[in-house]
């Protein structure tokens, strides 16, 4: 069985080992995974040393007490480890927390315990203790639209705020509150499309995590040339570039170029709201439709 997870999974069994080695593992599910493959022939000496093969995995890590490190820190010291080879995003949550979550009703972790692949697992606590259906009531429903308008609101005061900025300008500034903005939609589009609420915020961790679901982030903000990324990683850094530089190069075009992208999404992201919310509006307060 190893070997067959191990083919279907690659990088599994190092992977489980180094989060072994961070934190007292009980299970891990695979959420999203997604390989590239590269094929290069180089005839000169020295041959180039990288990786033939890489692997971009979402996983929900369940663990017997939290890592030590920050979940942002935990991440960047996997992908370190593997040596580029292998990038993971993770959700983490405590035993604890998972078995009091499904407990109550967790439509997010029921999800993923009854539907998606587990590479590792101490036991069966954790499928044992999920729920056979998902929690379908209205006030579920409501819970889920008010957290939506508030983000969305927020969202949309914050890019207002950009567009009445003086003519004594801070681009930097500027990139901050579109960062700042453009969380507060990703989280609202992970409440509705997911029914979760993160506990990491950085701008990409969300966008990757958005991706499961809709091609918005990848589709407005491309990052195919050196200028695409460049504005990405402006976008995404701006909180810490602001703290720890003085003089920051972006200019009036690059901000100018960042909101355009931003007033874009936010306006498709908030149609591609309303049309879930109308399926959850239907699933949760007609719930014998749920399965059509």
């Amino acid at each position: 069985m190893e070997t067959g997870t191990t083919s279907k999974f690659p990088f599994r069994d190092e992977l489980i080992e180094l989060i072994q080695k961070e934190l007292p593992l009980h299970s891990v599910y695979v959420i999203g995974m997604e390989t590239v493959k590269r094929r290069q022939k180089v005839f000169l000496y020295p041959l180039p040393v990288m990786p033939q093969e890489t692997v971009t995995y979402t996983l929900l890590i369940v663990g017997h007490r939290s890592p030590a490190k920050n979940l942002g820190d935990f991440m960047g010291n996997l992908y370190g480890k593997m040596k580029g080879r292998c990038r993971v995003y993770v959700i983490f949550r405590t035993l604890s927390n998972v078995l009091k979550r499904l407990d109550i009703g967790d439509n997010f972790l029921n999800r993923i315990v009854s539907g998606t692949p587990c590479i590792f697992k101490e036991n069966n606590l954790v499928s044992e203790s999920c729920s056979v259906g998902l929690c379908l009531h209205s006030t579920y429903y409501e819970r889920i639209r008010e957290s939506w308008i508030d983000r969305m609101e927020r969202a949309d005061y914050l890019i207002s705020v950009i567009g009445i900025i003086g003519a004594k300008e801070d681009t930097a500034s500027k990139m901050a509150v579109m960062c700042c903005a453009l969380e507060q939609v990703c989280l609202g589009l992970l409440r509705i499309f997911w029914e979760y609420v993160p506990n990491h915020y950085s701008l990409s961790y969300l966008f990757h995590l958005c991706r499961h679901f809709t091609g918005l982030p990848q589709r407005i903000f491309p990052r195919g040339t050196y200028g695409l990324q460049r504005q990405f990683y402006m976008l995404c850094n701006a909180h810490h570039i602001m703290r720890f530089k003085g003089a920051v190069q972006f200019s009036s075009d690059d901000s100018d170029r960042v909101f355009r992208r931003c007033e874009r999404f936010f306006m498709e992201a908030r149609g591609l709201g309303e049309i879930q919310l109308a399926h959850l509006r239907e699933i949760h307060c007609n719930p014998s439709k749920e399965g059509s």
